[in-house]
């Protein structure tokens, strides 16, 4: 392709131009490639022979050059000649037509990609942050010990916050006393209740291991423990026999005679209680929960443990048990032995869900649930010791390894929240689950579809040392 020039008149043959044409002394491509080296311009030669630049090299003859109008950069013609092909006073012909090559991408998609870094880049650390803010507020902790908490005469609600960090019951005191402010600039970061005056009255409180922020303002708010009464704390997850050895410890009044003595009482007989059983055993059904006692009770073992029952009743009454146990295909009474197995399987409360959904998909498919803390139950150990070959096929009813289907009561007392995740599976194909601690949280689950992810989380609890054998 080449640049076509009107020409003078009566000549009716265009004009080509060369690379010689871009300057009026009719530099050719070897003139201008050789003053570009440094070296002087070649004289002209006889037609018919090509011309050679010093080394031998031949040059393109005029005739020979690149037709086409040259492309140069456009900073070619910029500020002053030197440094360039032309020599002083040179200059392009103005007939040139001169092409400026474009980057393909234009600025606005430039500007947009940095624009989206930017934004991806924000999203990022704002949700990092705010999910480091979650777990301040709502710590994912493994269940922690009751803890009791004084508040002593004149105490600001930082010297508070202060020793209610210093005891674990508030993972971050910091964290906490801007909770309660919350100020209108941490708004975007923490979800905090706006213009509530908080004002703790000095006293003794029953609390807990790292409680969310919410929870211990609740708990507080409740009021100190009145001066004359006596506080029994029975927390979840114990056993019938483990909390008679609790209540004995906490109320030297009570003698075991009676207090086993009480427990078969008919004042604890549940409407749901299977007629099919041929005892009464109240295991599941005594609520854990803190309990105060007058003086005048504190020998009276009957009256603490109908309490525990009617806190029972209570609670599967509000949380609907009958009706959503029926949604389940469970009778109310099946639905508290599920929840007994969470309660003794889980660790932290994100795997109560999970844990149920397991439950939920090995009986509709006829599994055996295999369960280790019912194995435990039915050969008298409790949790953390080791089972045996021996325990693992022991024939008992309550051995879900050998037994298929649920255990023919509850194995321990469970909590409102364990309760809520037998009524309430988290949706999901899970067939196993097995402690790996996963995602560095202690007491997590890994959750397994097939034998062969089963496995694998298996080494790595096998490799942790976390009780798998």
């Amino acid at each position: 392709m080449s640049d076509e020039i009107p020409t003078e008149e009566g000549n009716d043959a265009p004009e080509v131009l060369s690379s010689a044409d871009l300057s009026p002394q009719g530099r050719s491509s070897a003139t201008i490639g050789a003053r570009v080296a440094g070296a002087p311009p070649t004289a002209p030669v006889p037609p018919g022979e090509h011309p050679t630049v010093p080394g031998g090299v031949p040059a393109v003859p005029t005739e020979e050059a690149v037709g086409e109008a040259m492309v140069w950069g456009p900073t070619v013609f910029d500020e002053s000649d030197e440094g360039t092909v032309f020599g002083p006073g040179e200059e392009a012909r103005s007939d040139v037509r001169w092409v400026r090559h474009r980057p393909s991408w234009g600025p606005l998609p430039r500007w947009g990609l940095v624009v989206f870094a930017i934004f991806m880049t924000f999203v990022v650390g704002y949700r990092l942050v705010t999910d480091w803010a979650d777990d301040q507020m709502r710590p994912e902790r493994l269940f922690g010990d009751d803890v009791r908490f004084v508040i002593e005469e004149g105490w600001s609600t930082n010297d508070v916050a202060v020793a209610l960090g210093t005891v674990d019951i508030v993972d971050n005191p910091a964290m906490f006393r801007q909770w309660m402010r919350c100020p209108s600039a941490l708004r975007w970061l923490i979800e905090c209740p706006v213009d509530v005056e908080y004002s703790f009255k000095a006293g003794e409180y029953v609390l807990r291991e790292h409680l969310t922020f919410q929870d211990v303002v609740d708990r507080i708010n409740e009021g100190p423990l009145p001066e004359e009464v006596i506080t029994v704390m029975v927390p979840e997850g114990l056993t019938l026999a483990q909390t008679i050895t609790r209540l004995v410890e906490q109320m030297p009044a009570f003698a075991e005679d009676e207090l086993r003595a009480a427990l078969i009482s008919e004042r604890l007989v549940w409407e749901h209680y299977p007629r099919d059983l041929p005892y009464l055993l109240v295991e599941g059904l005594l609520f854990p929960d803190t309990y105060q006692l007058a003086e005048e009770s504190l020998g009276d073992e009957l009256d603490l443990v109908t309490r525990m029952h009617r806190q029972f009743l209570a609670v599967v009454t509000d949380l609907g048990i009958e009706t959503r146990a029926a949604d389940l295909g469970l009778t109310p009474y099946e639905a508290v032995i599920v929840a007994s197995l969470i309660e003794e399987e889980a660790r932290i409360d994100d795997d109560r869900g999970r844990i149920s959904r397991v439950i939920h998909n090995r009986i509709e498919k006829g599994w055996t649930l295999g369960i280790d803390a019912s194995t435990r139950y039915a050969v008298g150990k409790t949790a953390g010791e080791p089972l045996t070959r021996e325990d693992l096929a022991y024939e008992s009813l309550w051995n879900t390894r050998v037994s298929p289907g649920l255990p023919p009561t509850p194995i321990a007392a469970p909590g409102r929240k364990s309760l809520e995740a037998a009524l309430n599976p988290t949706d999901g194909p899970w067939m196993y689950y097995v402690r790996t601690d996963e995602g560095g949280v202690a007491g997590a689950h890994t959750f397994a579809v097939t034998a062969e992810e089963f496995e694998h989380a298996r080494q790595v609890c096998v490799e942790k040392n976390l009780g798998c054998g």
